[in-house]
C-alpha cells in the first residue's frame, strides 16, 4: 500500500490591521501562511501551493482566503508572497534528481571501464553474454594472445542476468576455446550482446 497525500507547514503568522467583521474587534487580528506539498510516506516531493486564514484574537472567527473581503485578501496576497517555501518541501525531487544524477555518472563511468576491459581483455574475465533467445550465459578468457582471444563458452544459460553467477562453475564451461579477436569483443559490446564485464582478479563489477 502506497501512502500518499499532501501536508501542509507553517510559514509565515503576522498581526494585521483593521476591524473583525464578526466582533467589530479593532485589535487581535492576525494572519498565518502555510505552504502545501505532496508526499510519499511523508517524505515531501514538491511543493503545491500556499493557503492560509486570518484569525481574530477576541471571537476566533478564521477567514480562509476566498471568504475575506477585498482588503483582508490583499493583505494576505502580500504576506503570500513573503512567505518562503523552504528547500525541505522539495527533498524528494531533489532526491530523484541526485539519483538521474548518479545513475548517468555511474552509467559513464562504467561504460569508459567495459572498454577498457574489451580493449585489454585478462584471463579469467568473466563475461555476461546475452543470447540470441534473450537469455544469459557467461564466457571466460581462457588466453590472450596478441590479438586474438581464447574463450569457454558456458554450456548453460539462464534468463535472469542477477542470477547468471550460478552458471560460474567450472565443470559448466566448454572444454574447448573458441577464438575472438579484440575487435569482435568490441563490437559485441557495442551491440549489448556483452553486458557486463567481470575481473574476479581485482574484484570489480562493471555493468552497461
Amino acid at each position: 500500500m502506497i501512502i500518499y497525500g499532501y501536508r501542509s507547514s507553517h510559514l509565515l503568522t503576522e498581526p494585521i490591521t483593521g476591524e473583525c467583521l464578526a466582533c467589530s474587534a479593532s485589535t487581535g487580528m492576525r494572519m498565518s501562511v502555510f505552504g502545501r506539498y505532496a508526499h510519499v510516506y511523508w517524505v515531501p516531493l514538491f511543493s503545491i501551493g500556499k493557503v492560509g486564514a486570518s484569525e481574530c484574537g477576541h471571537c476566533q472567527q478564521v477567514l480562509k482566503p476566498q471568504e475575506m473581503d477585498s482588503r483582508l485578501r490583499q493583505t494576505f496576497q502580500e504576506l503570500e508572497q513573503r512567505a518562503k517555501v523552504p528547500v525541505w518541501h522539495f527533498i524528494g525531487l531533489l532526491g530523484l534528481a541526485a539519483l538521474v544524477m548518479w545513475g548517468l555518472v555511474a552509467s559513464s563511468n562504467n561504460h569508459r571501464a567495459n572498454q577498457t576491459f574489451i580493449t585489454n581483455p585478462h584471463k579469467g574475465d568473466l563475461y555476461h553474454v546475452r543470447t540470441s533467445n534473450g537469455h544469459y550465459s557467461l564466457w571466460k578468457v581462457q588466453d590472450v594472445t596478441g590479438n586474438a582471444v581464447k574463450l569457454l563458452a558456458n554450456n548453460y544459460e539462464i534468463d535472469n542476468e542477477r542470477k547468471v553467477q550460478a552458471l560460474n562453475q567450472p565443470e559448466y564451461f566448454a572444454p574447448d576455446p573458441l577464438e575472438l579477436t579484440r575487435y569482435d569483443l568490441k563490437i559485441m559490446l557495442e551491440k549489448q550482446e556483452i553486458v557486463e564485464v567481470e575481473r574476479p582478479e581485482s574484484s570489480v563489477v562493471v555493468k552497461r
